[in-house]
């Protein structure tokens, strides 16, 4: 699917389309999991497979220091565990799981409004 964003400042990591098999930021395609905030970006920090996360890699994604984490779990929403949420809310960071087209268009809204998001994303195949 094909997003429409506004391009308010251009140096920030938008989402700008997402398929079964990639998800594509303005000049790159990506064909793995991803982690992107809107100033960094890692590939394949963690395996393809959602049900593969786990609380150590939620620790990761915290290192970055963010106001909220996006999980896009795939084609389908997944419920957290318990202790993913939390160990999210011990550190004050929002926290929600949902169906990777749902967090990359969160994602970019969030984005759009100033906020200090992190997204890590799981192809929706």
């Amino acid at each position: 699917m094909k997003i429409d964003i506004d391009k308010g400042d251009s140096n920030l990591n938008r989402i700008t389309s997402y398929s079964s098999d990639c998800i594509k930021l303005e000049n790159i395609t990506i064909k793995e999991s991803l982690v992107v905030s809107p100033t960094r970006l890692a590939e394949g920090m963690f395996s393809n497979n959602f049900h593969d996360f786990d609380l150590k890699n939620l620790e990761k994604i915290m290192l970055w220091n963010p106001e909220i984490i996006l999980i896009g779990s795939g084609k389908s929403t997944h419920l957290p565990s318990h202790e993913w949420t939390i160990c999210a809310n011990n550190h004050n960071i929002g926290f929600e799981v949902m169906s990777t087209g749902a967090a990359c268009r969160s994602y970019n809204l969030l984005v759009d409004e100033g906020r200090d998001v992190v997204a890590c994303l799981f192809l929706p195949a």
